[in-house]
């Protein structure tokens, strides 16, 4: 029985193979794993555990699903998946023999082409289906082939097979459609439909010995291949009706006014087939196609060409006679072939070979890349035949079934292509194979090098691990640039950021480069403005890549130097802007007088270090604009730090008030209270706009805490300067009044009065400020009649106290009056002082009397009377009373004290309690 096979199989090829693993896998040039595979056959057969009764006669699979007929016409089905062996025996006592078995690919629907000398039959059958069933409406010659659906929906419905193609001996194609499911409507019948669509005999009769038909992709296109013994014919075009039967005369019918297109190729051997193969089982995808010949196995790669509606391009005989690089004569032509990835396995009587699809660059290299000879113990050879759903190979004999395992086929593959210069497609084979993509790659470069296409061969260096060194020599010596500035910028692309060190190596390199090129263009007599153009934006492209932003910004210097060694100002500015360095173009720009556009680019760009920084130079070239900017900018800038740019030695008067305009907009608009602010304010005030300094300093106040600027330093100034009335005020600021009358009495008398009146809050100081008034006018100015009017001006001086400042000689008339008026005040002063005492001795005699009504006195203490403060009674304990009838125990009066007296006498009536009563009571009463 056929049980267990596929796990059979593994353990087989298991004890037959083995490999010594290693430990981990080596890209240098010493390693190389084709040294272990050529230990491993590329063709691994196991017998499958299964004796048939009778000699095997054909043999198919498809979807783990077997079918096979023996000699004796007995019909063996066989799941692989259920491990289950039906036989069917219809055909066992018929005269007709088997000749052809034809299997979808999805394993469900079987034909069998039945027949003897006189008569043709068809039968129909299923996998559900256990019978055999003829199909009715077939009658004539025999059918040779069948092009099966190869729709997926096919496989999910499997009553039916869709539209379908067969090919028999006469040369004619007929489209039918089989299913279980017209058995229950049709009386019987598994035909829905049937009907010729094509005849390639034109009237002589030609068997057709292969037939395909398939659907490109998903589209409206369909396409049909046919072989004949010496024609291959192609059909294409498009069917837009799917659910119009026939379906397939759509395309043939195209080809009744017009011939159809045919290939001659060698004569085909009788029992060959049209063999497909498909990249990863995607029947929407045929690679290529193949059949046997005469003279050597017909492969052709599917090229759909709609416009010229051809399904392959070109073509190549694989040559029996050149199959192992030398010429033989005596060939033997092989019984049955199918396809691999990268190989044609070719059965022969004796053995299977497996030739590779790509034919070697030396035309005397064998093409034969291993060979598996079979004993002659099982009878005869008889097929090879592949799986399509699983990609699984069978071989079977006359008396055993084999089962083959393609191992590492492409290990010689990308070999031959290497050597072809296919090197596209010997690296899709090397793609998990760094040792082998690293040679290909190797040898693809040196291509390119040699062939002068540098900058492909560039590109490839640049992701080649070899070295650094050696390509860059080769590149130098080439008189173009540009290939090695592509080497350089592919290869800064692959590093990492750690490797600091190449990426400045190779960027100040690059940046070289570009920069000569951009000198020879700029410096070229010949009109090359687009060339130089596009070049200047490549290189911004380049300096704008992520990777090299660190390069640049910690060689600053290095990257300026060599633009500069160039003469490339414009892209120097260019190249700081986009880094923003700012200072670097502003500095550019002021050294350049270029005053304007150093402005521009502050106002544009605001940092606050760049105002700083240029403030001071800016300011003295053009002031206006400058504050103005300044200004602008508000609260992002610190006025002190601006006031640094600011101080200039000397300044012109134009430049002095823009830059009072900007302190004074710090001080009322940013609230600025930082002393050396005003005083540089109020020094500028001195020096350019005196008007403007005693506002300011009324503004700020008189009180010395309130005050945001040095007053002392303010005095020095306004000293130096002569500004009297202003040291007025700031004498009257530090307190210093007597002082700031003295000033004030040398500026006008009117100021020393409003100066003296100020310190209200002080009777004396002002008495004493206006008595110094009082003595300079008397003395002074001799004015008898202004010091007279100063005592109706000042409430706090008499006559009295100015008298001592008249001269001796002076007569009474000029201040008659005012003694008059000053001898009532006090004779008015006298009678309230006598009208106070005589009120105070009544008093006096009212407490007396009180004091000895008190010592006569008592109080009648009742035993029911309370303590006013715990309310317990009171002669329990020591106890205090008081005349308004309130009444304490000793320790409750103290707890009441407590919160009103301070800490140290409660602290003394507790010691008190200690030692006697009669003190603690002392104390309590006080």
């Amino acid at each position: 029985m056929m049980i267990s096979i596929l796990d059979q199989f593994e353990q087989g090829v298991g004890s037959r193979i083995k490999i010594v693993p290693s430990s981990k896998q080596l890209l240098d040039e010493s390693f190389d794993k084709d040294t272990d595979l050529q230990r491993i056959p590329i063709l691994s057969k196991k017998k499958v555990n299964f004796s048939p009764s009778d000699k095997i006669a054909q043999l198919l699979v498809s979807n783990e699903y077997v079918v096979l007929v023996m000699v004796n016409n007995v019909l063996l089905r066989i799941n692989l998946k259920q491990d289950n062996i039906e036989e069917i025996d219809t055909l066992k006592t018929s005269s007709l023999k088997v000749k052809q078995l034809f299997l979808d690919p999805f394993g469900e629907h079987l034909l069998i082409s039945c027949g003897n000398i006189s008569s043709s039959q068809l039968f129909y059958a299923t996998k559900q289906l256990s019978k055999l069933k003829p199909v009715g409406k077939y009658q004539g010659s025999e059918i040779t082939s069948v092009a099966w659906n190869y729709d997926y929906r096919v496989k999910s419905t499997s009553s039916t097979t869709g539209p379908i193609l067969l090919g028999n001996s006469s040369g004619a194609i007929i489209e039918t459609q089989l299913g279980t499911e017209f058995d229950r409507f049709f009386q019987g019948s598994v035909v829905q439909y049937w009907k010729e669509v094509f005849d390639i005999s034109k009237g002589q009769p030609i068997p057709i010995i292969g037939l395909q038909y398939h659907r490109v992709g998903k589209s409206d296109l369909f396409y049909i291949l046919a072989i004949t013994p010496t024609k291959l014919y192609q059909f294409i075009d498009f069917i837009f009706n799917k659910d119009e039967r026939p379906m397939l005369q759509q395309i043939f019918n195209n080809y009744l006014t017009i011939p159809e297109r045919f290939y001659e190729v060698p004569t085909v051997v009788k029992h060959s087939k049209l063999h497909f193969y498909f990249l990863n089982n995607d029947f929407t995808a045929p690679k290529y196609f193949g059949f046997l010949t005469e003279l050597g196995v017909f492969v052709a790669e599917i090229d759909i060409n709609k416009d010229e509606k051809t399904i392959f391009s070109s073509h190549e005989l694989i040559e029996y006679s050149r199959l192992y690089g030398r010429d033989d004569d005596d060939f033997t032509v092989p019984l049955s072939m199918t396809f691999t990835r990268y190989h044609v396995l070719l059965l022969f009587p004796e053995r299977v070979i497996a030739v590779s699809l790509v034919a070697p660059a030396d035309r005397n290299a064998s093409q034969v890349m291993d060979e598996d000879y079979c004993s002659d113990s099982y009878g005869r050879l008889l097929n090879i035949t592949k799986d399509l759903m699983t990609g699984t190979i069978w071989l079977y004999a006359e008396r055993a079934v084999f089962r083959y395992k393609i191992n590492k086929e492409d290990r010689h593959v990308w070999k031959v292509y290497l050597d072809k210069g296919m090197f596209e497609e010997a690296k899709e084979i090397c793609i998990n194979n760094p040792h082998r993509i690293n040679q290909v790659l190797v040898r693809q470069a040196e291509h390119f090098f040699n062939s002068k296409q540098y900058e492909n061969s560039a590109l490839i260096y640049a992701n080649l691990n070899v070295s650094f060194e050696e390509i860059v020599l080769k590149f130098l010596h080439l008189n173009e640039k540009k290939p090695i500035k592509l080497f350089l910028m592919k290869k800064l692309h692959g590093l990492n950021s750690q490797d600091y060190t190449k990426i400045t190596m190779i960027t100040l390199w690059l940046i070289e480069l570009f920069a000569n090129e951009l000198a020879v263009l700029r410096n070229s007599k010949q009109g090359k403005l687009q060339e130089y153009t596009t070049l200047q934006e490549s290189f911004k492209q380049f300096l704008s890549t992520s990777i090299i932003q660190d390069c640049i910004r910690k060689n600053w210097e290095s990257i300026y130097d060599i633009l500069a060694s160039h003469g490339d100002v414009s892209f120097m500015i260019w190249l700081a802007l986009e880094n923003q360095d700012y200072k670097r173009v502003i500095q550019h720009y002021l050294n350049e007088e270029n005053i304007a556009e150093a402005l521009t680019l502050l106002d544009n760009h605001p940092f606050s270090e760049l105002f700083y920084t240029f403030s001071s130079d800016l300011v003295e070239k053009a002031p206006a604009q400058t504050v103005s900017i300044l200004i602008k900018q508000g609260q992002k800038l610190d006025p002190l730090k601006v006031i640094n740019a600011l101080i200039i030695p000397n300044p012109s008067e134009r430049l002095a008030m823009e830059i009072i305009r900007y302190l004074e907009y710090s001080i009322h608009c940013l609230n600025c209270h930082a002393e050396s602010v005003h005083n540089y304010l109020i020094s500028l005030y001195i020096k350019y706009n005196k008007d403007k300094l005693m506002n300011y300093l009324k503004l700020q106040g008189r009180e010395i805490t309130a005050v945001s600027y040095s007053p002392e330093f303010a005095l020095r100034l306004c000293r130096e300067h002569q500004l009297g009335e202003a040291c007025v005020q700031l004498s009257i600021v530090l307190g210093l009044w007597e002082a700031a009358v003295d000033l004030a009495l040398t500026i006008s008398v009117d100021l020393a009065k409003t100066t003296a009146s100020l310190p209200n809050n002080n009777i004396e100081l002002s008495k004493k400020l206006w008595l110094k008034i009082a003595q300079y006018v008397v003395k002074q100015n001799n004015d008898i009649e202004q010091a007279m009017r100063f005592l109706e001006e000042c409430k706090f001086i008499k006559i009295e106290d100015i008298l001592p400042f008249f001269p001796d000689f002076v007569t009474i008339d000029h201040f008659k009056d005012a003694v008059c008026s000053s001898l009532e005040v006090y004779n008015k002063d006298i009678q309230n002082l006598k009208e106070e005492m005589e009120d105070a001795t009544k008093s006096a005699e009212v407490i007396r009397s009180e004091i000895l009504s008190f010592r006569n006195g008592y109080m009648l203490i009742q035993p029911s009377n309370e303590c006013s403060s715990c309310h317990e009674q009171l002669m329990t304990k020591a106890f205090y009373t008081f005349p308004c009838s309130h009444c304490f125990h000793a320790e409750c009066l103290i707890k009441e004290m407590q919160p009103y007296v301070d800490s140290s006498i409660i602290n003394t009536i507790k010691d008190l309690q200690v030692c006697s009563c009669g003190a603690v009571d002392l104390l309590i009463l006080k």
